[in-house]
């Protein structure tokens, strides 16, 4: 198909290019000279185990390759074999420039120290300089006066060998604490820019200023650049990347500069240590010129691009877009070309996405720990972009659709009049409302019905008898009961009145208490049942009630969303969510399939796809005919959109089979909708989990920032990206398919993820339990005060300051200008905006309702049609 080929030639075109301007040329000299010195561990330490003891034969073959590249290397211990080093480097013609460990542990250090002692004296023309210490002020281990003790003890026991001796640490630490040159012969500097977030093009002038403020610091004194690299990997660090381009234009950037000003030196490191992607993070792994196998990481001459590899990332995106986009655009065949291009532009961006986290993640010396968090991370990762997808697949459509994948025929249908029973369940309801819909459905244009009022378990006859009593004054066909001990909530209700129903009446149609119909309903929907496939025959729920108050526009606004663009989508493959109330079905279909659930609480939907299992289908009539009342407050907003979610969770454990295994005449596009309709709110249930990983880990990253380093960008920029595509859907569907009034859009995003985290915990609850009861809305609520309606949303309330201390503490901690600081930043503010909502409904739902009385006609919809002529596209 030619808009197939296009969308995917353009998509791969436009990711080929994108990897390939990656690759620009980095600006690095040829360097053919050896190096001054190289800081030395041995390869092929992975873990703290194989740094335990190092044997003789694997410092040899270090050392004899070592010996092509510089004369001299600079140790940093010398426990765990290392001692051997001196007496190995004199037979490849190496000097040693010896490092002695010193940190809290006095009885090791003197260890050390003689150990070092007598090193010196059996190799003194090996051993030409002595780091005491590496980093001991930087880590606080000692006071500087107690290192310099140590550096004084070795002096003297070097004097007259011609060993230099001093200690190594960052260059900033020797200005802050100038008392620590006044005993040792050179400063031994470290200038390593990538810590201090120093770009790469600024990293050769940042060192040569920090030259210069040494010698001012410390006239007279030899300067020694004890370590000077860049890693090959590890997490962008302000302006810092890390890369081996990176690391090989600095580094050949560094031997040029340093032979032109006469720098003393020891590039960092010899070879990559990855057992110290624990103590350093994983950057600490990746600072050797070679890997830990011993091979080099990049070439000293020749050009240096930024993105050698990108043809094979390139190819990896494209192959993995090319088969996904394949497979979208074969099932969404109704999208002209800018729809297609748009959803395989989506995709290739996750390609591209996808792949540049794996090539950054720093695999190579992965650990089992490194893989368990890859384990957690996937399956999120997956279903955050299952989500993504299936938003802007219903965006594509609702944008750019450009036909009905469905024609119904329903002929001569207005004349067949069957018999419907209308099914009221009451439970506790106010009986002037139950009245007013009784009063509705006597108005109904259509004759052949019956009315089966049915309450069940309510105590106080002072709110069932007026019911039963105006039943008996609107006619025989008002039947009404009362039943005390029905089980199974209101599934066990509606089972008792299907057992009621006369035998003469061929249809099912249930309403809520509180739902006053159109006189046309059941003219308009009834007709559809001439089709004998057709089983079921749903009207949009719409409320009365919405002009009361501001709180209630916007309850309206998030639930006309749904019935205005998702049930329209479903209803385009036959995969419509059944709701329980404005629905009709064929009685004898609903005999054979047992009847209504009682284990759920979400009856209605769990028959709904019962039906569709067994190869029924499904009408939805896309305009108003009939209108209930909303919730009048928070918590019973909370409490409905709790019970919609558990119940979701419960026909997903029942069903599971089905959905996913097969074995039922469900199609593709069913289970889709189904598992895609329900995958938003398992979002937000692993947004639940997430926000509280985030929480735990920020109280760590701050108590021990030394232990616990920021998470992967990756991570939290998943969670940015489900945001933004969920929130930019509906600002750009809502004008387009409900209404044209932009607050509106804006209305329904803040009321939707204000019921962000009751629904997350509902499916939580929800797929590790399966019996919560049955919580009915309630009806015509007095309004409750500000003071109750914030302890309802005291949780979120909680949760919202917990967030948000979280970031100012991250911001402090590693400050505005660390890219991931940030990242984690803008992602935990994310995080906070549903609870944000929580609390604004929860204010507003306070504030006092308008005097005006509800409108008349529903902002979103329009007067009822008669019924069509065959055939009607829905």
């Amino acid at each position: 198909m030619m808009r197939n080929f296009v969308a995917l030639a353009l998509v791969a075109g436009a990711l080929t290019f994108a990897w390939a301007w990656q690759d620009q040329p980095l600006q690095a000299p040829d360097w053919t000279g050896r190096f001054q010195g190289m800081s030395y561990n041995p390869s092929h330490l992975y873990t703290d185990e194989d740094h335990e003891q190092i044997s003789e034969e694997r410092l040899r073959a270090d050392l004899a390759q070592l010996a092509a590249y510089t004369d001299r290397v600079r140790t940093y211990s010398v426990s765990r074999g290392l001692d051997r080093v001196p007496a190995i480097a004199g037979d490849y013609g190496l000097k040693v420039s010896l490092g002695i460990w010193i940190d809290g542990d006095r009885a090791h250090n003197h260890r050390e120290i003689d150990t070092a002692l007598r090193l010196f004296r059996a190799h003194p023309h090996i051993i030409d300089r002595v780091f005491v210490g590496n980093e001991t002020v930087l880590r606080a281990d000692l006071p500087v006066e107690e290192l310099n003790g140590y550096i004084r003890q070795v002096k003297r026991a070097v004097q007259n060998r011609r060993i230099e001796v001093s200690t190594g640490e960052p260059w900033n630490v020797w200005i802050a604490t100038p008392e620590l040159g006044r005993d040792v012969d050179f400063i031994g500097a470290h200038m390593l820019p990538y810590w201090e977030g120093v770009s790469l093009d600024r990293a050769i002038p940042h060192i040569a200023q920090r030259m210069g403020e040494l010698r001012d610091a410390f006239p007279g004194k030899p300067i020694v650049i004890g370590e000077a690299g860049w890693p090959s990997e590890g997490r962008i660090r302000k302006g810092s990347v890390p890369s081996k381009a990176n690391q090989a234009a600095f580094t050949r950037r560094f031997l040029d500069s340093a032979k032109e000003q006469g720098y003393d030196y020891y590039v960092i490191e010899a070879y990559d240590q990855p057992w110290k992607a624990g103590p350093e993070g994983a950057v600490g792994a990746y600072w050797g010129v070679f890997d830990a196998a011993t091979e080099a990481k990049f070439s000293l001459t020749g050009i240096v691009t930024a993105l050698p590899n990108w043809d094979s990332l390139a190819i990896a995106s494209v192959m993995m877009m090319l088969f996904a986009a394949a497979l979208l655009l074969w099932a969404t065949p109704h999208l002209p070309l800018q729809g297609a291009v748009f959803l395989t532009g989506i995709v290739g961006a996750i390609s591209m996405a996808l792949v540049a986290i794996v090539h950054g993640a720093a695999l190579e010396y992965a650990t089992l720990w490194t893989y368990a968090v890859f384990v957690i991370i996937v399956p999120v990762a997956f279903l955050a972009i299952t989500v993504i997808i299936g938003e802007c697949v219903e965006l594509a459509h609702s944008l750019w659709r450009t036909q009905s994948g469905r024609t119904l025929n329903i002929g001569a249908a207005r004349h067949n009049r069957p018999k419907v029973s209308i099914h009221v369940p009451c439970y506790n309801e106010p009986p002037a409302m139950v009245i007013e819909t009784l009063n509705k459905l006597a108005a109904l244009a259509y004759e052949n019905f019956e009315v089966i009022v049915l309450d069940n378990n309510t105590r106080d006859p002072a709110v069932w008898r007026p019911v039963e009593d105006h039943c008996a004054t609107l006619g025989p066909r008002f039947r009404f009961f009362h039943l005390d001990g029905v089980k199974g909530f209101k599934a066990g209700a509606l089972n008792e009145a299907l057992a009621r129903t006369a035998p003469d009446a061929s249809l099912v149609a249930v309403i809520d208490s509180d739902y006053q119909v159109s006189p046309e309903w059941l003219n308009v929907a009834v007709p559809y049942f001439a089709d004998p496939k057709i089983a079921l025959v749903q009207a949009p729920q719409d409320y009365r009630d919405e002009g009361e108050s501001l709180f209630k526009s916007m309850c309206y606004q998030e639930y006309t969303g749904f019935f205005r663009i998702g049930m329209v989508e479903r209803d385009e493959y036959n995969a419509i969510i059944q709701h329980g109330t404005m629905t009709i079905m064929r009685k004898e279909t609903m005999l054979s399939q047992g009847g209504w659930a009682p284990w759920c609480i979400t009856e209605d939907s769990e028959l709904g796809l019962r039906l569709f299992e067994e190869g029924h289908e499904a009408v939805y009539i896309n305009y108003s005919l009939g209108r209930g009342v909303m919730p009048d407050t928070i918590a019973a907003f909370k409490l409905q959109r709790h019970r919609w979610a558990y119940g979701a969770m419960q026909i997903l454990k029942r069903h599971w089979r089905e959905l996913f295994l097969g074995g039922s005449r469900l199609t593709l596009a069913q289970r889709y909708h189904f598992v895609a309709g329900w995958l938003p709110w398992i979002a937000d249930g692993l947004a639940v989990l997430f926000v509280v990983g985030a929480l735990f880990w920020t109280v760590l990253m701050t108590a021990a920032p030394k232990h616990f380093d920021l998470p992967m960008a990756s991570l939290a920029s998943v969670a940015l990206g489900l945001f933004f595509v969920k929130t930019m859907k509906t600002l750009l569907i809502y004008p387009q398919r409900v209404s044209r009034r932009m607050r509106h859009a804006w209305m329904a995003s803040v009321a939707g993820l204000a019921l962000s985290h009751t629904v997350g915990k509902a499916v939580l609850s929800g797929l590790f339990t399966s019996s919560q009861p049955f919580k009915r809305t309630p009806k015509l609520e007095e309004g409750a005060p500000l003071r109750t309606i914030l302890a309802v949303a005291s949780e979120e309330l909680a949760i919202f300051i917990a967030l948000w201390a979280a970031a100012v503490a991250t911001a402090l901690n590693w400050g505005l200008d660390e890219p991931v600081a940030v990242i984690w930043i803008a992602m935990l503010a994310v995080q906070s905006l549903p609870y944000a909502s929580t609390l604004a409904m929860a204010w507003i739902s306070a504030m006092p309702a308008a005097v005006r009385r509800p409108a008349a006609v529903p902002a979103t919809g329009a007067a009822v049609p008669v019924v069509p002529a065959a055939p009607t596209q829905l």
